[in-house]
């Protein structure tokens, strides 16, 4: 889970999400690469647009037009949770697919280039939702129902995308989809085994609890691996388009092929107003908590019926968003220990994490 960019309607970075420009005058190698990508030779400016444990995330525009570039951050979880090379090749695959998804531009690991990877992607327009919907879009007055439309939006892009046929369009290798569920558990242990500073008291009783009731393996699917609202790019109601649509779905550094209920179990546990106050992460999907939001039975039914696939077993997925979760952003609590790294993100994991075990509990009934 990571904090996104918000990006307003023309594509452009919404003003508090914006740090600026950071620099007018590129190093020459990148800035060859770059034009000869882009086919635009600049002069090019730079924003780095905001966002949190994600890869850092940069505006680039040129006369020709704007871009996304992207890098690994300077503090890093895990090397797997930047790998924009999986993010070039998942979106390449995708290109002629019916997805909402940006169009890789190019990719290099070239370190004659740059000191670290680069990927340069279709700049996408659209606004990542969180708390609150943006002032200028119609639906101030029937608020709830846009709720429920964005909630709708997001299963059918979801559900799209699982229908790909990730071996046609050039996806095999690039998972491990057998044994995909019986390696969650320990995969995430030891993640938090390598990032432990605290007792976390919920984190074994709730692993084993996912060990003893994993559901059966299904039809593996193309995964994003960290869907939820922020990660999606969501455009108003238009004349051509009477309701509210997902025009992009964005990182897809930890995109993967397994089971796809993992990725509507991460959707879902972030949704809705039943969760235990303070809630985890409260910034996350804030705009779904409040009356008259549909309920994750609502949308889960939705998307069994998009789909075809069960959830019999949705409580399990629920558990395992969160649970994983934990594991993952432990390590940034780790580094926020350690003073490598600091932001009101990384304090605040001090009680996210805690709490995102007691939810996962919740769920899993303990």
């Amino acid at each position: 889970m990571k904090p996104t960019v918000a990006r307003t309607d023309s594509g452009a970075p919404a003003a508090a999400q914006s740090d600026g420009p950071v620099s007018r005058c590129l190093p020459a190698s990148l800035a060859r690469w770059l034009a000869e990508s882009v086919h635009d030779d600049g002069p090019f400016t730079l924003s780095r647009l905001s966002g949190g444990n994600s890869n850092e995330t940069y505006r680039l525009v040129g006369p020709a037009g704007s871009w996304i570039v992207r890098r690994p951050p300077a503090a890093s979880i895990a090397r797997a949770a930047h790998n924009l090379a999986r993010e070039h090749r998942v979106l390449s695959a995708l290109a002629d697919q019916p997805i909402p998804a940006p169009r890789s531009v190019a990719f290099t690991d070239d370190r004659a280039v740059a000191e670290t990877p680069v990927l340069v992607l279709q700049d996408m327009a659209g606004t990542a939702l969180t708390d609150s919907f943006p002032s200028e879009w119609p639906v101030r007055v029937g608020e709830r129902t846009a709720v429920a439309a964005t909630g709708r939006a997001a299963v059918e892009a979801l559900a799209a995308l699982h229908a790909v046929d990730w071996q046609q369009v050039g996806l095999l290798g690039f998972g491990r989809p057998d044994g995909y569920l019986a390696r969650q558990v320990p995969r995430w242990r030891s993640q938090y085994a390598t990032n432990q500073t605290r007792d976390l008291p919920l984190f074994d009783p709730v692993a084993d609890w996912l060990d003893r009731h994993r559901p059966p393996d299904t039809e593996p699917a193309l995964l994003h691996g960290d869907y939820h609202l922020d990660n999606c790019l969501f455009l108003p109601p238009q004349e051509q388009y009477p309701a509210i649509r997902v025009n992009a779905i964005i990182d897809w550094e930890l995109a993967t092929i397994g089971d796809p209920l993992v990725d509507l179990g991460l959707l879902l546990a972030f949704w809705g107003d039943d969760r235990p106050v303070p809630v985890a992460m409260p910034q996350v999907q804030a705009l779904t908590r409040g009356a008259g939001a549909p309920s994750r039975t609502e949308l889960a039914d939705h998307y069994a019926k998009l789909s075809g696939r069960s959830i019999e077993h949705l409580d399990w997925y629920l558990t395992l968003a969160l649970f994983k979760l934990a594991a993952i952003v432990e390590g940034a609590y780790a580094r926020f220990r350690a003073g490598e790294l600091d932001s009101d993100y990384a304090r605040g994991l001090a009680t996210d994490v805690p709490r995102l075990l007691d939810e996962a509990a919740g769920f899993a009934g303990l």
